[in-house]
């Protein structure tokens, strides 16, 4: 059983011009032994996937209000808006606020849209650091269902080399023995 790149088998030398053919034996091992380095620091290797995880759920970017901020302002808005119609006063005080208003509801629309993909993370992230609790710190054999729980892409770097990327974010280059 040998590995190839899927792009490489869908459209020939287009995009993937040098993609070496790889035995799965080789590979397999090469892959175990980037796990296995990483898993002999296991307590390192959660703590960085918590790290990790901190990181996917900072705040929106350049955000400085939170959603109770936003909610709470656009109640304030809306008693102005309120006000404002009711004695008829200035159309551009009334347009400033009805502005800041629209501004403040798509914030909170971004906001919401990153807490829901946060989740997704945190729950990835989860899953990983439990996955890697419950590993030994020694992996022997390839067991399909673990690797899935463990890696996230292989990427083939030369004939002899790979960097594995694992759950959580981790990297590590391994080479490829073929004896």
């Amino acid at each position: 059983i040998v590995w190839r790149c899927v792009s490489r088998l869908d459209y020939g030398t287009k995009y993937c011009h040098n993609s070496p053919t790889l035995d799965e034996e080789p590979l397999q091992k090469a892959i175990l032994a980037a796990i296995n380095s990483v898993m002999s620091q296991k307590s390192t290797l959660i703590r960085q996937i918590t790290s990790a995880m901190e990181m996917e759920l900072a705040p929106v970017p350049g955000e400085s209000m939170s959603l109770a901020d936003i909610e709470r302002r656009l109640g304030e808005l809306n008693d102005q808006t309120r006000e404002l119609v009711a004695e008829s006063a200035c159309t551009a005080q009334l347009r400033a606020v009805m502005n800041e208003a629209a501004v403040l509801k798509e914030k909170r629309a971004l906001i919401e849209e990153q807490r829901q993909s946060n989740a997704q993370a945190v729950r990835r992230i989860e899953d990983a650091a439990a996955a890697m609790a419950q590993a030994s710190t020694h992996i022997s054999e390839w067991d399909e269902a673990l690797i899935r729980q463990l890696v996230d892409t292989v990427k083939v770097l030369s004939e002899d080399r790979i960097k594995v990327y694992l759950r959580g974010g981790l990297e590590v280059e391994q080479e490829i023995r073929t004896s």
